[in-house]
């Protein structure tokens, strides 16, 4: 079963920035990568990176609206990752974990908003 056979849910293909954060919790300080979305959903989000992330690493992600005016911090899970187009960078799946300390409550209205007028 492939990726795309295993999706349940309506995705919105979109490029917005997605910040994540790497921590280092012997140094206790956090890495910010820059991503960015090729597509999203209410539950997951797949974004190009530039640099390998670890299958089943919980991160701390910060997605921001192309025009600026909305920023949804999300727990997510790193799902799957592999080569994007021999860039050397990488896809990766993010899942989303519904979590009081995040904005899961607004990304899911926001993609209920954005699937209404797309």
């Amino acid at each position: 079963m492939t990726t795309e056979e295993q999706r349940q849910e309506y995705r919105l293909e979109t490029q917005l920035t997605v910040f994540i954060e790497l921590g280092d919790e012997q140094e206790n300080q956090a890495n910010i990568m820059i991503s960015r979305s090729l597509d999203i959903s209410a539950n997951g989000l797949r974004v190009i990176t530039d640099r390998e992330l670890i299958p089943g690493s919980i991160l701390r992600s910060c997605v921001q609206t192309q025009d600026i005016a909305k920023r949804f911090v999300l727990i997510t899970e790193v799902k799957w990752i592999q080569p994007w187009q021999g860039t050397g960078e990488f896809l990766v799946g993010l899942a989303l974990f519904d979590s009081e300390s995040s904005n899961i409550q607004e990304w899911k209205e926001f993609i209920a908003q954005e699937c209404q007028n797309d």
